[in-house]
């Protein structure tokens, strides 16, 4: 299988509905660590697919999707965001489909 670096457009979207359906499987059994591994794979997939529209603003703090939580952005590699994370002030990196802007 080859990189999502590597992936076609269309590769990429085929790759996120599998993974969106061995979550939903995951969800649907209560195997919350699968869950989470499918999603976070899912979230990349979708970072590499929209790395060349989205726009990150360092210093800027995002939502992030499926947390409660919130990041402060301090830099940005690839299609990794590196961030402070708000609850707790811990720097973490998240793809960059999982940064929603605040409404």
């Amino acid at each position: 299988m080859p990189l999502y670096s590597e992936m076609t457009k269309e590769q990429l979207e085929r790759e996120m509905a599998k993974l969106q359906q061995e979550g939903q499987q995951a969800y649907d059994e209560q195997d919350w660590p699968r869950y989470a591994v499918a999603m976070q794979k899912w979230y990349l997939a979708k970072s590499y697919l929209i790395q060349d529209q989205v726009r990150i603003e360092l210093g800027r703090t995002y939502d992030l999707a499926e947390e409660p939580d919130r990041l402060t952005i301090t830099r940005v590699n690839g299609v990794m965001a590196w961030g402070i994370r708000m609850s707790d002030g811990t720097e973490i990196a998240v793809p960059l489909a999982m940064l929603v802007p605040p409404a």
